[in-house]
């Protein structure tokens, strides 16, 4: 595999499964996540290779378990995935068949809230 590009985005991510916050505020964290990727995509306009290997890395001050990492990026996963396969309906921009596959990881860093998302080629 080889690194094409990286951003490094100010999104913040819980747990979705373990959390219990009013609907409204979850909404609102859903919103400005698929927010970030779409400003990003308009601003960057990348030029994404098919197949590609999508890695994002949650950066916080505390490590989610094994299982919620993936939960905690499905709103971001969505939104990338719609941005580079645009106009299919909610949900199946990010199916594999399509030649996405994804990756996830997590750093431990003081206080910095953020995402870090690298695109691979698989070539």
């Amino acid at each position: 595999m080889k690194l094409l590009f990286e951003w490094s985005l100010p999104i913040y991510t819980v747990s979705e499964a373990n959390n219990s916050d009013h609907w409204t505020k979850k909404k609102k964290r859903k919103d400005i996540q698929k927010r970030w990727i779409w400003v990003t995509f308009q601003k960057e306009k990348p030029k994404i290779p098919i197949p590609c290997h999508i890695k994002l890395t949650r950066v916080a001050s505390e490590k989610l378990d094994d299982d919620n990492l993936p939960v905690s990026m499905k709103y971001i996963r969505d939104a990338l995935a719609d941005q580079i396969f645009p106009g299919l309906p909610p949900g199946r921009a990010d199916d594999k068949k399509l030649g996405l596959t994804w990756e996830y990881d997590q750093d431990i860093v003081g206080r910095s809230l953020s995402v870090l998302i690298q695109f691979f080629s698989l070539d």
